[in-house]
């Protein structure tokens, strides 16, 4: 597998690592890890439940009942990671290294940076597992690789390349960078326009791949996020349950 590969993070890094990584879970999902951990934090009373948070719900949330001190409140979504990440930066940070291995499925313990000597996370990423087989899967099954947003500095970029093929794809509206749009019928395409498969081959190539958007250059952002996406370039001799921990 080669060199272990190792990241240094802030604390404040791994607080936005783990937003990110809470904020794709569905709100069942992030009902269940969330609940377990400030559950083991024995500071508040929690419950977990279903309903319409607001008359104007359409849909029934799931979320926690959250009590301290008297003051009880319906946390779900957005409002329920950062309520809880906000707990979480009070913690101490051998409390907040065990809670991103937790949630991240890596091991992280608390290091200096080698430089500035600021406190942080040395994490273990195991991303030397990965390697990419061209198997196609992120741009042919994954709607979030190619029904999504890219940020102005992949439009940019391509503006400086003269890629107008690459941009006739794009729609810029409200300050949104919708990709990928048929420019003929002005829908959202399902599966990337710029996949080939390689003759007599089970195998596939990008047609922009020296430019492709930064999202896709970055796929998959992390061993958790490989292993939920069913990427099949991560080796790894564990299979993975949902929350995080090898099946026996």
């Amino acid at each position: 597998m080669g060199k272990k590969c190792l990241k240094f993070v802030s604390i404040s890094e791994a607080l936005e690592e783990l937003k990110n990584t809470l904020m794709m879970q569905s709100e069942v999902q992030k009902q269940k890890e969330i609940g377990l951990i400030i559950a083991s934090f024995e500071e508040f009373e929690i419950r977990k439940d279903v309903l319409k948070a607001h008359p104007s719900d359409l849909i029934e949330r799931h979320g926690l009942w959250i009590e301290s001190d008297d003051n009880k409140k319906f946390y779900y979504g957005i409002d329920l990671v950062e309520f809880f990440l906000d707990l979480l930066n009070s913690k101490p940070l051998e409390a907040i290294g065990k809670v991103y291995s937790k949630i991240e499925w890596v091991s992280a313990n608390v290091a200096k940076h080698q430089k500035t000597g600021a406190n942080g996370l040395l994490i273990k990423t195991e991303m030397e597992k990965f390697k990419c087989v061209q198997c196609g899967h992120c741009c042919l099954d994954l709607s979030d690789a190619y029904q999504t947003s890219v940020p102005d500095f992949d439009v940019i970029r391509w503006e400086c390349e003269n890629r107008y093929d690459i941009l006739e794809w794009v729609d810029s509206f409200a300050g949104l960078n919708d990709i990928w749009v048929n420019p003929k019928t002005g829908e959202s395409v399902n599966r990337c326009p710029w996949l080939r498969k390689l003759p007599k081959k089970n195998k596939y190539i990008c047609k922009i791949h020296e430019t492709k958007p930064k999202h896709c250059l970055n796929f998959p952002k992390s061993k958790r996020h490989a292993l939920e996406n069913g990427c099949k370039g991560f080796h790894t001799k564990y299979a993975f349950s949902n929350t995080g921990l090898p099946e026996s």
